[in-house]
């Protein structure tokens, strides 16, 4: 076992700091991703650690570790969502700063696209969306993604496959990225 998840285990606070800044913004971009509101993202990012804390598990690896703090925010913005029956909101104004910021006036077209793809995002369904954020934007294998999902690894693939493939049909479909690609 790793001498790191050791001293997380031991409650060593260097290595718990180490951990949640190690972890915040990738759960905070999932959790963003599925919740679409940042101050939900943001609170139950913080929750998800304070779950990790109070029920400690064994972990062999950094990865698997990972994995559950993932699986925990996952269930955590599903009993969320199913609590609230949340409508549909527009991306927050902060999560779009993220990309607007990434790079000056040179790099306007890709931001445009960046923010059409992000749009199109939104109009998938949950599951979908959950894996092509996990898969894209947190670089986990589908093996991973089934684990903090809970499902099989096959039902993720199918998930990423059609996802891909509704995604593609709407940038197709969409007028701002012709728009963008004439430019």
């Amino acid at each position: 076992m790793d001498k790191w998840i050791s001293e997380i285990y031991e409650g060593d606070e260097r290595a718990l700091t180490e951990l949640v800044n190690k972890y915040t913004s990738s759960l905070r971009r999932f959790l963003l991703g599925m919740l679409r509101n940042d101050e939900d993202a943001k609170e139950l990012s913080q929750e998800t650690f304070l779950r990790f804390i109070s029920h400690p598990q064994k972990f062999k690896d950094e990865n698997q570790m990972r994995n559950y703090l993932f699986q925990i925010a996952h269930n955590l913005a599903i009993t969320k969502v199913t609590s609230a029956v949340s409508k549909r909101e527009e991306l927050t104004e902060e999560f779009r700063e993220y990309y607007k910021n990434e790079s000056a006036t040179s790099n306007l077209l890709m931001q445009e696209k960046k923010k059409t793809v992000l749009d199109l995002l939104q109009n998938l369904p949950l599951q979908q969306r959950r894996v092509v954020i996990l898969r894209n934007w947190e670089d986990m294998t589908f093996k991973e993604i089934a684990e903090v999902l809970s499902l099989s690894e096959g039902a993720v693939k199918a998930h990423y496959f059609f996802a891909l493939k509704k995604l593609k049909e709407e940038i197709s479909k969409d007028k701002r990225v012709k728009e963008v690609a004439n430019e």
